[in-house]
């Protein structure tokens, strides 16, 4: 789901590091799910701080995003 939230921002691991103060290499180890909590933590509240939500999962479905930056509907860009 973090390597997700990253391409919604349309970043790249090394771009997500310079920005968070993440190394690189520990951005690779939270996408690949072998990091400590306090990395993860601190790359979710990157994302927070950027307009990515993490949803929590709640009855039959699992974990989702979503960007509180994208706004308006794909029906106002459609031509009349």
């Amino acid at each position: 789901m973090l390597a997700v939230a990253r391409l919604v921002l349309g970043q790249t691991q090394a771009e997500v590091a310079e920005d968070s103060g993440i190394s690189p290499r520990t951005i690779y180890m939270i996408e690949k799910g072998a990091a400590g909590i306090a990395s993860v933590e601190k790359l979710v509240r990157h994302y927070g701080k950027r307009g990515v939500i993490f949803l929590a999962p709640s009855g039959t479905e699992g974990w989702g995003i979503r960007a509180n930056f994208v706004a308006g509907s794909y029906d106002d860009e459609r031509p009349e």
